[in-house]
């Protein structure tokens, strides 16, 4: 599902990038960045929570959207352009879902393991009271040792 929003929203940047001027563009790629380094430190800062992730990779691009018109352009006699604000903050949503990706961020989907990643692990229940007779030799086995193991508790 996260693949399939991550290109969605690729191929919608790809549509504003043949429609619009070349300044668009810069603030996006000025947003994925800064998005990307503020969204990575939110996570590493929170244990990989993924609503701070999002928090600083947005916010973080929002900033410095709101930041460059007010503090950067505006002494210099330009007018306020919303469109650069919503472009820069728009590169923070893509890093945001790229980060969601890359760093395995799903503990909202699938539950807690520590810090929200997969484990990786089987939880199995062992009793040790029960005895099991292996084979020693099949002569015509498959020489797997899972499906021997799979044959003798079966067969038992």
């Amino acid at each position: 599902m996260k693949s399939i929003s991550f290109l969605c929203l690729l191929f919608s940047i790809s549509t504003i990038y043949a429609q619009s001027s070349a300044d668009a563009v810069k603030h996006l790629g000025a947003g994925i960045v800064i998005g990307g380094v503020g969204g990575y430190a939110a996570n590493k800062i929170s244990k990989g929570q993924r609503g701070w992730t999002w928090a600083g990779a947005v916010g973080s691009s929002l900033v410095a959207g709101l930041a460059k018109e007010a503090f950067y352009d505006k002494p210099k006699g330009a007018t306020w352009e919303t469109r650069d604000v919503v472009f820069t903050t728009l590169g923070g949503v893509v890093s945001a879902l790229a980060l969601e990706v890359f760093t395995g961020n799903d503990s909202g989907r699938r539950g807690r393991s520590g810090n929200g990643k997969k484990c990786g692990c089987l939880v199995a229940e062992l009793d040790f009271n029960q005895e099991l007779d292996l084979p020693i030799f099949v002569g015509n086995g498959t020489g797997d040792i899972t499906s021997e193991l799979q044959a003798a508790y079966i067969l038992r």
